[in-house]
């Protein structure tokens, strides 16, 4: 299981790509009531449904960090994103 302390660097590191989202704000309430793991996966949902352009290698290395379940629902989304062009 990944360290709050992983998940906190990978939010941050994902984090700026999500301004252009509506919910962007609501999207560090998770990271402020000292959920880590949780926001990350809630940002890692934000990227995929909404298509948001980030970086391959930070968005692997979050998704990386989260536990098999979540990888296994988060798996065919991540799977379309990187098969898109860049």
């Amino acid at each position: 299981m990944a360290t709050d302390s992983q998940c906190e660097a990978a939010y941050r590191r994902l984090r700026p790509y999500c301004d252009v989202l509506e919910e962007a704000e609501e999207l560090d309430y998770g990271l402020a009531a000292g959920e880590q793991y949780y926001a990350l996966s809630w940002l890692i949902a934000a990227i995929l449904e909404n298509h948001v352009t980030v970086p391959q290698e930070p968005l692997l290395d979050a998704f990386g960090l989260l536990e098999d379940e979540d990888k296994d629902e988060y798996a065919s989304a991540l799977d379309k994103e990187l098969a898109q062009p860049t």
